[in-house]
Order: C-alpha cells, then sequence, then structure tokens
C-alpha cells in the first residue's frame, strides 16, 4: 500500500489495501493482547520465546520472496514455497520440507503425524508404532515376509482405530495448484497470502514489508549490518536477553520463556531504551554532555519509527573501509 504521494508505506510496503486494513484492524485486535486469531477454522498462535530460535529459523518459510526467481514470477507464493521441496538438491529439499511442517506446527500449534478418524489421537511419525509399521510396510513390499501374508495395517495405540488423516498435507488440484490442509481446514493460496504477512506482523511488533526494496540494496544492507555487528560484537544468545531481561526486570526465567516473541522482543527493547535515557539524562544534567541548541533527548517512550533502509545510500564499501579506519 502506497502513501498518498505514490511512495511505499515504511510499515506496509506495497501490500494490498484489503491485507493491510486486515492487519491494521488485528494490531488491536489480536496482536497487542497476543489473543490467538481465528484463522480458515483454525486459530494462529503468538509463537512463545522458547520456540524463538525454531521460529527464526523457519521463517523464511513467510519471508520467501517468489518475485526475486524469474520462475516464481508467475507463481503463487504458496506455489513457490512447495516446489523448494521438489529442488534437485535433495538436502536443501528435506530443509525445506522441515521447515513448512516445524512452522505450521509452531503457528498453530498442532503436532504434525496421522490423526486417529475414532479418538482424534495424532501419532507422531517419530512414535515407536510407526516406525515399526513402516519397516514391516518396507519388508513386505520387499517380500521379505511368509508366503501368503497380509499386508500390515496401522492401528491407534489408543483405540486400536485404523483409519487415519494427515494432519499436514499438500494438496494439488487438476490444474497442478497447491492448497494446503492442516488438520482437515483448506488452506489455498488466497488464503496463504494472508497468513504469510498475519504471523509475521503478529510476532515482530517492528516488522515493515520490505518486498519492494531492490534485491541489490537488500543485500548490501544485509552485509553492512552483518560488518558493523561484527565490528561492535553485537551477537547475544536468547539465553543471555532472557538473563539481561530478568535481572532488570521483576520477570523470573519461565515467565519470560512463556512470553510471545513479540512481548519479549519490545520489553527488551524498551528496557534498553530506558537505560540509555536515564544514563544520557544523568550525563546533561551534569555538564558532561552538552546538547545542541534546539536539541533534546530522545525519550525512551516517544521514539520516532526509523526507516529500515533509510541509509542505503551507504555502500557496504564505505562501511568496511570505516570498520578498518578503526
Amino acid at each position: 500500500m502506497a502513501t498518498p504521494d505514490g511512495q511505499p508505506d515504511n510499515k506496509y510496503g506495497l501490500l494490498s489495501s484489503e491485507i493491510v486494513d486486515m492487519l491494521r484492524d488485528y494490531e488491536y485486535s489480536y496482536f497487542r493482547e497476543d489473543k490467538p486469531i481465528p484463522f480458515c477454522g483454525l486459530l494462529i498462535y503468538p509463537i512463545q520465546v522458547r520456540n524463538f530460535e525454531v521460529f527464526s529459523h523457519c521463517a523464511s518459510c513467510f519471508t520467501l520472496n517468489k518475485n526475486e526467481d524469474p520462475q516464481g514470477v508467475p507463481m503463487s507464493h504458496l506455489d513457490y514455497l512447495l516446489s523448494r521441496t521438489q529442488l534437485p538438491n535433495r538436502e536443501e529439499a528435506q530443509l525445506w520440507s522441515y521447515k513448512i511442517n516445524k512452522i505450521i506446527e509452531l503457528v498453530f500449534r498442532i503436532t504434525n503425524g496421522l490423526k486417529c478418524k475414532k479418538c482424534g489421537r495424532v501419532m507422531q511419525y517419530s512414535d515407536q508404532a510407526f516406525i515399526e509399521f513402516a519397516q514391516n510396510l518396507q519388508k513386505f513390499a520387499e517380500g521379505n515376509v511368509e508366503e501368503g501374508a497380509a499386508p500390515p495395517s496401522l492401528k491407534c495405540p489408543e483405540c486400536d482405530g485404523n483409519e487415519f488423516e494427515e494432519m499436514i498435507k499438500a494438496v494439488k488440484d487438476d490444474n497442478g495448484k497447491y492448497s494446503l490442509v492442516i488438520d482437515g481446514h483448506t488452506i489455498n493460496k488466497r488464503d496463504f497470502n494472508k497468513l504469510r504477512q498475519i504471523v509475521l506482523y503478529q510476532n515482530f511488533y517492528d516488522y515493515a514489508d520490505d518486498s519492494w526494496v531492490d534485491p541489490a540494496v537488500k543485500r548490501d544492507h544485509d552485509e553492512r549490518m552483518r560488518i558493523e555487528q561484527q565490528r561492535n560484537d553485537l551477537h547475544a544468545s536468547i539465553e543471555k536477553k532472557v538473563v539481561c531481561l530478568s535481572i532488570t526486570t521483576s520477570y523470573k526465567f519461565e515467565e519470560i520463556y512463556d512470553m510471545s516473541i513479540r512481548k519479549f522482543t519490545l520489553a527488551l527493547a524498551t528496557v534498553d531504551d530506558l537505560i540509555n535515557y536515564k544514563i544520557m539524562k544523568q550525563a546533561v544534567s551534569s555538564g558532561f554532555v552538552s546538547l545542541p541548541k534546539g536539541q533534546t533527548i530522545e525519550h525512551w517512550i516517544y521514539k520516532p519509527n526509523k526507516d529500515m533502509y533509510g541509509d542505503a545510500y551507504k555502500s557496504t564499501e564505505s562501511v568496511q573501509e570505516a570498520v578498518s579506519n578503526l
């Protein structure tokens, strides 16, 4: 959605007005209170801090930009994502398959596997009962069984039922277009476009759509950020961030791990702003620091939103040169 002067919106980029209106409504209805969001018969839950690393690793399922690949331009975001599971490189294809299944589990708080139609119990593919069934099925297919033996059947350990449905599966229609079926509920390509944005804006309070930014500019920006972080040693594990938030607030570790990622990152950033504000306030009050005429200390609550790519004119080379001169 563009601004009145035709420029991309700093927060919503060039997203459609329909999706922007939905996100703005959800901001007040669901996001800020960490409420689960009704979606296609399911519920989209905010991700907890305990799953931060896994979610961050799998978030590329939603940030993947099909338009950066000529083959992806005519495809839907859902078709392009699922096509990643069919890549010639088997390891890469399996990694995408893992990411897709894992992020669906986290977002909808479901367990992937086979759901018994009789009692509703979900048998995971890692469960011993399923592993034994798969092994017996392979033996049967290879003929390593007694002559006349019946093919193995899978039984529910809970109720002995023998009818199951996949919790997560991709279904292709007659036109070769994909839909996702999650716990019996269908998510088509139009739904998936909404899902991508909902999850990202729900979990990252400062998220801004950057799909409109030139790929070369994005790569240059990411490289400059990496160099500057390396120079300033700006790396901290989630464990360390949890400890930092705990010792500066009254939160206990377990309470923080139960927090949503959104509240955790916002709380951590706010604590950092408050500490810096107090230091600056004390320095100015004591005369150690003087501000230019007309300039005031930036308040720790009322901070302006900054454009992520506002310094895009700075090249990676200029940053490397600045670092090497230190």
